[in-house]
């Protein structure tokens, strides 16, 4: 049985009723990260943008040097918000891998108890191959002297022995 993502909703619902989640079973936060990361590009850029209005009050002189820098200031900035979310990102995906590795206990004693069974099964079946192996060696000997091995193969093959 496959458990549901919490990551994606599932189809034909929407993301409305995982706000009134309150046991936390769905994570609407990695649903709505591309929408942070949305934010956050524009919110920086209100700020760089803001940054070099406010050089330009000052000083215009001020204002064409923050113009000139302005965008690789942008450029840092983005990184930075990038390299953040994506750290939350692999941060949720190694919960997520934790969170399954809680169910492995159950099934890997499943699985022990299983091989147990096969197990005693070929240990059963060792036991009679072994034991076959010891008839045949002790009737081994009366088989070749009266030709009994030899005669049922040509019986098998079609060979009248003559």
């Amino acid at each position: 049985m496959q458990t549901p993502n919490p990551e994606t909703p599932p189809s034909g619902t929407s993301r409305i009723p995982n706000l009134a989640d309150w046991r936390f079973n769905r994570y609407l936060a990695m649903q709505l990260m591309p929408l942070f990361y949305l934010l956050l590009i524009v919110g920086a850029l209100v700020v760089v943008v803001s940054v070099v209005g406010l050089c330009f009050w000052f000083s215009t002189l001020a204002g064409i040097i923050a113009t000139a820098i302005a965008p690789l200031a942008l450029l840092v900035i983005v990184a930075v918000i990038r390299a953040a979310l994506e750290y939350m990102i692999m941060a949720h995906r190694i919960m997520r891998i934790i969170e399954r590795m809680d169910a492995l206990p159950g099934q890997v004693a499943d699985l022990s108890v299983r091989v147990d069974g096969i197990t005693d099964h070929v240990d059963l079946l060792n036991d009679h191959v072994n034991d076959i192996h010891e008839t045949l060696m002790h009737v081994r000997p009366f088989l070749r002297s009266a030709g009994l091995p030899s005669r049922l193969l040509n019986a098998f093959r079609g060979h009248p022995d003559k």
